[in-house]
């Protein structure tokens, strides 16, 4: 071993400011063990899932000698802490190397670069890219040739070329679990990692611009042998609860003859997981969705996104509103619960469009969204946010560089401030029932239903006070009398969501979940 190797690296995430629990942060896991595996020393502090403070990240360095680099994985909504974080290490430490990764420095490099914090940002896929460039940063060589970083140097910023993307997946050693004990504690699921990329081209989709920044495939999957042999891992060490974070779990080459063996191979290795996973609504069939079940899936992601055709094919989305219909009944039958992404306003959203929006959620009235309001966010780097861009729409950059834009219709813009309003008023009972569902939790199905009952009582709620707000503005209603509706139908169901927001807690209680989620930053 290298003299230098005897320097340790801290590799750290802190809290994101999020409407979500924490749950295992993989990349740190992967970075960790490809750096391991060429012979370094890592040591690995979670912030997030370990519940700690940025204050405590920091002493917590502070604790550990002979430290040679950090690495800091930046989410968006903790970019500039991240950065407070580096600032702090480079006065304290001026010696230690700093880096850092994520979607944050990936899409705004420049932002994190100078001489007082961190000296390379690391772009897109990093297993490779961090072993080349720890190795240099602490054997005092250039990182000049280095593909995928953008780093500072002599006051300059310079960017290499895209690195090459890692092809075969199973070829990387299994994630580093560090921190996997601390999933358990607060009864998070246990992350896995089974493909990368989605062929999809979604005009708003931040993940497909992310893996764009490397060279390669739009998707990558591993081999089942290599899944499974992982599951086997998981499941004697006594894990039962499994959520797989791939940005789309059937894509590629995976069709019902892949299901088939994937549940095959599960079935003759005698696992028992609960299984959660995102799925693309374009590629469920019967077929598919019956060996998953089998498998152990219950609740899948999907990107349904919106009920009206028009918006679909505005969105680039690769499934139909026919196809969309049919993934819900074929998950209806098969008695899976489904997270439906969802996206009402964009910046050319009819009053039409809604009332479609309407009639599709009283027809599929079994998904799961976190309330009625949501709207299109303008993140760097999507097609979504070049086009306003180019359109000279972006009306000014906003918190965790999310583009403010304005939506066109003048009857829809009204709507959109009532729908908001409403939906801030309750948004943080809908994060703490949905969430145990959704991210989800290390709880049975019969508990997870015990969820899903809690947030059917309000769910429809929303949808008549949609409705009637779209029925005042058609109308042409004065501002008052738009206003006292508005009043008057949150006086008018309060006591409903205070009873769910109590069921809630109280079920938070009998189950020893831990809730530390904040209120949503993007609605506030």
């Amino acid at each position: 071993m290298k003299n230098y190797q005897n320097l340790k690296i801290i590799l750290t995430t802190l809290s994101p400011n999020s409407h979500r629990t924490a749950e295992e942060n993989l990349g740190i896991g992967y970075l960790a063990s490809s750096l391991r595996k060429n012979g370094f020393l890592v040591e690995i502090i979670d912030g997030w899932l370990e519940g700690i403070s940025d204050d405590e990240v920091f002493k917590r360095i502070s604790s550990i000698d002979n430290i040679g680099i950090v690495g800091i994985s930046c989410y968006m909504s903790n970019n500039d802490s991240s950065i407070a974080l580096a600032k702090k290490i480079r006065k304290n430490y001026p010696n230690i190397h700093l880096i850092c990764g994520g979607f944050g420095p990936s899409f705004t490099p420049n932002k994190f670069l100078s001489s007082n914090t961190f000296e390379v940002a690391m772009i897109g896929e990093g297993e490779n890219t961090i072993v080349y460039v720890c190795e240099n940063l602490l054997s005092g060589k250039s990182l000049k040739g280095i593909e995928g970083i953008v780093y500072f140097e002599n006051g300059n910023i310079i960017k290499t070329e895209n690195n090459t993307q890692i092809l075969n997946l199973d070829s990387l050693p299994r994630p580093a679990r560090d921190t996997c004990k601390f999933a358990i504690s607060r009864k998070s699921t246990v992350n896995v990692l089974t493909s990368r990329g989605c062929m999809g081209n979604c005009t708003f989709c931040s993940i497909n611009a992310f893996w764009k920044l490397s060279k390669g495939k739009k998707w990558r999957g591993r081999s089942i042998k290599d899944i499974i042999d992982e599951l086997e891992e998981l499941y004697n060490m006594g894990i039962r609860n499994i959520k797989f974070v791939d940005d789309s779990f059937i894509d590629g080459n995976r069709d019902e003859k892949w299901a088939k063996e994937f549940y095959e191979e599960i079935k003759s290795r005698n696992i028992n997981m609960i299984f959660r996973g995102s799925i693309r609504a374009d590629l469920v069939t019967d077929e598919i969705i019956k060996y998953l079940k089998m498998a152990g899936f219950t609740l899948f992601a999907c990107g349904i996104e919106n009920g009206s055709e028009a918006v679909l094919k505005r969105m680039n989305k690769s499934a139909k509103l026919s196809s969309n219909k049919n993934a819900l009944n074929i998950f209806k039958k098969y008695g899976i619960l489904v997270q439906a992404g969802f996206i009402l306003f964009d910046d050319k959203t009819t009053l039409s469009e809604i009332k479609e929006n309407c009639i599709f959620l009283k027809e599929h009235n079994e998904i799961i969204i976190k309330g009625i309001f949501s709207e299109m966010f303008a993140a760097n780097g999507t097609i979504y946010t070049k086009r306003l861009e180019r359109e000279c729409k972006i009306k000014s950059v906003e918190i965790y560089e999310n583009n403010k834009y304005d939506i066109i219709d003048e009857n829809v813009k009204i709507l959109y401030n009532y729908v908001k309003r409403w939906h801030k008023l309750h948004m943080s009972i809908y994060d703490k029932i949905v969430d145990p569902i959704s991210t989800p939790k290390a709880i049975d199905s019969k508990e997870a239903k015990e969820f899903y009952d809690i947030y059917m009582s309000i769910k429809n709620i929303d949808i008549s006070f949609l409705e009637s707000i779209i029925t005042l503005v058609e109308k042409k209603c004065r501002v008052k009398e738009i206003e006292n509706f508005f009043m008057e139908y949150v006086l008018g169901t309060r006591d409903k969501y205070i009873i769910a927001s109590d069921k809630a807690n109280l079920l938070y209680e009998k189950l020893n979940l831990k809730y530390d989620a904040k209120l949503n930053p993007f609605v506030m």
